[in-house]
């Protein structure tokens, strides 16, 4: 059996530093530690204060006076060259004080970090509106933050650890998600999301989205997640919406009145037209021939910008749908082309075309809607060429309209097929138009399930083109 250690070597093997003292705080005994941290003389008893900073004298002093008015043991803080003791002072026995300094700069260190860091977390939490819960599965010991119980309402003193808030305030139509949720997280172990409804102490209905995670502590299970108030979010998202139905609700009521106002629209100038035309014919001086061709030229642009908006109209009013058959894309071609050949002769434009007889699955009377636009649009802006190509692909056919005019520039492309929109590159262009054109033809582009693809050189002209499914089905 080994021989018990004495006391005074278990005294100077201590981590802590021990003293004892008399009634005026002499040092009469120092163990190692202590003669090794203060540089304590062991000749001449020096005073304990002689070691201590000056604003720990005070504290000594008055604590070695309580200590010995009071006979109780006292605890207290001391500072030396910038380390920091917890004390701990003992009544006297037999004329002698005991001091027990234990260091615990570290500790204290730590502890100041530690506090920093919950701070900060809880200002983001705040701030962020999130908060933190854990569930101890085995136990069902639940934790959570101080931004959870600003969430509830709560506080969280009244709160027990063992209680269920969430699942008490969830809405009684959202318990299925929740529950479908944690099974799938403890079955997969896989993070899980979603959004609940909860109603707080005080009555409010809020939105929370929530996370949820297994985390592992100890060899212990645990459920971990977040919670996070987005009932200002929701709400503005439902004000947005509400506001764009009510836009579209508009937007389709303009539309559909424009769509069936279309005939009366158009009557008066037909009526414009007849008037012209009877006015051209009556014996007319230069002058008055070139007023009257001024107003038939703004009677034309007015007519113009009058089909196109109710053409846009009626389209977003589903007045005009699709309704595909099979035709030959040839005899298309054929008839628009001699149609627009008298115009460019008229206009002493190079007009050349590519025939191909070729059966299609499309809508005719769109296919010509879309040629036609995308014709009127080059002899709009051509110098003095126009060609219209029909090329045979393998399960397709591509329609092309070029023209030798001045030419999309690059940041245009991307806007020449919004509503009135028009490029500032063509100064010289008579005919300006309204930029209805083009936005037209993308919408049917839309409705025959096709795309407009445009390639142009600034200063060279602009060629576009789209695809037409073939007949796949014998005639």
């Amino acid at each position: 059996m080994e021989e018990i250690a004495e006391p005074q070597r278990l005294l100077n093997i201590s981590t802590n530093m021990l003293l004892e003292l008399d009634t005026s705080g002499r040092i009469l005994y120092a163990n190692s530690k202590a003669v090794r941290r203060w540089n304590i003389q062991e000749h001449g008893k020096p005073r304990i204060i002689d070691s201590l900073d000056p604003i720990s004298v005070s504290v000594f002093d008055n604590a070695l006076n309580r200590v010995i008015t009071e006979h109780h043991p006292y605890h207290f803080i001391l500072t030396n060259q910038d380390r920091l003791y917890a004390a701990f002072l003992y009544p006297a026995i037999s004329g002698r004080l005991s001091l027990c300094l234990e260091d615990i700069t570290e500790r204290h260190t730590l502890s100041i970090k530690q506090q920093q860091a919950a701070r900060r977390l809880e200002f983001a939490e705040r701030t962020a509106q999130l908060g933190y819960w854990e569930l101890d599965i085995p136990s069902r010991k639940i934790y959570w933050s101080a931004e959870m119980y600003r969430i509830f309402g709560v506080k969280q003193q009244k709160l027990s650890p063992h209680r269920n808030l969430i699942r008490e305030r969830m809405l009684a139509e959202d318990i299925p998600v929740y529950k479908r949720k944690l099974k799938e997280l403890l079955t997969t172990e896989q993070p899980v999301e979603g959004t609940l409804r909860i109603r707080r102490l005080d009555g409010k209905l809020i939105y929370c989205a929530f996370k949820a995670g297994i985390i592992y502590e100890n060899h212990r299970r645990l459920i971990a997640g977040t919670f996070q108030d987005i009932t200002s979010m929701v709400e503005t998202q439902k004000l947005l919406e509400k506001a764009q139905k009510r836009a579209e609700q508009l937007s389709q009521a303009k539309s559909y009145f424009l769509a069936q106002a279309s005939h009366d629209l158009r009557q008066p100038m037909q009526s414009l037209k007849i008037f012209i035309a009877t006015l051209q014919e009556e014996e007319l001086t230069p002058g008055q021939q070139n007023l009257v061709q001024k107003i038939e030229d703004s009677a034309e642009n007015l007519n113009s910008l009058l089909d196109n908006l109710l053409d846009i109209s009626k389209i977003e009013a589903g007045g005009i749908e699709y309704h595909p058959s099979v035709f030959d894309i040839g005899l298309l071609i054929s008839g628009l082309a001699r149609e627009y050949r008298a115009l460019a002769q008229s206009r002493q434009i190079d007009f050349r075309y590519i025939p191909l007889h070729q059966y299609v699955q499309s809508d005719p009377i769109l296919i010509e809607r879309v040629i036609r636009n995308l014709l009127n649009n080059a002899f709009k802006y051509t110098k003095d060429k126009v060609v219209l190509g029909v090329r045979n692909r393998k399960n397709d056919i591509r329609i092309v309209v070029m023209d030798n005019g001045c030419g999309i520039a690059p940041e245009d492309k991307a806007n020449i097929f919004k509503d009135f929109y028009q490029s500032k590159q063509c100064f010289n262009c008579k005919k300006q138009g309204a930029g209805l054109g083009l936005a037209i033809v993308s919408r049917i582009a839309a409705l025959l399930n096709t795309q407009i693809e445009v390639d142009s050189k600034l200063g060279q002209g602009s060629s576009f083109c789209f695809n037409i499914p073939k007949n796949k089905t014998p005639l």
